[in-house]
């Protein structure tokens, strides 16, 4: 009942206003990430096309494993609508999550060479950004964060949070749909 709550209320939150990322030099954007190739990166070198990011952790057992099915299943709808978008798919657990144990996670969810990247880096950064999107996680007994809030947010190809998204199962179709005003916009 507790996490029921928790989860309701962030996601009322996060309902109620859409919050832009914070747009000055620097800022949340460019706090330094790893993909499952071991190449650094940040959301701002992603501009230029809309990014989807949401936060798992691979132990988890709960909502990870299905946010990571919906961008499977996104990253196909986008392909066979032959739209241009990045995935991003961010630990919340760096501790454990490597840039190794993401490329095999990558591998057993096909992610592949497409736009999709499964990033980690280090507890401090991952902290930083998971502030940023407002996104929290507490960790069970068995020090897994299983308990966190699960959104998908939207930015646009100059990098602005445009949108959030539940995690669930329309997430393809409402992706799709929230993707063509920032496609329009190119």
């Amino acid at each position: 009942m507790k996490r029921a709550l928790s989860l309701a209320f962030a996601f009322l939150f996060l309902a109620c206003s859409v919050r832009v990322l914070d747009a000055r030099e620097g800022g949340p954007r460019a706090i330094p990430l790893v993909d499952q190739h071991g190449v650094r990166f940040t959301l701002n070198e992603l501009r230029g096309l809309p990014v989807l990011v949401t936060f798992v952790a691979t132990r988890c057992t709960d909502a990870c494993p299905i946010a990571t099915a919906m961008f499977s299943r996104l990253d196909e709808g986008l392909r066979r609508a032959r739209v241009a978008a990045t995935l991003v798919e961010v630990t919340l657990d760096p501790e454990y999550d490597t840039p190794f144990v993401m490329h095999q996670y990558a591998n057993a969810a096909r992610a592949g060479d497409s736009g999709w990247r499964l990033a980690s880096g280090t507890p401090a950064d991952v902290r930083s950004l998971m502030r940023a999107f407002h996104v929290t996680a507490t960790r069970g007994r068995d020090g897994v964060p299983d308990v966190h809030s699960s959104f998908v947010y939207l930015l646009d190809p100059q990098g602005k949070q445009t949108r959030t998204l539940l995690l669930s199962t329309s997430l393809v179709d409402e992706a799709l749909r929230a993707l063509k005003p920032a496609l329009a916009a190119r």
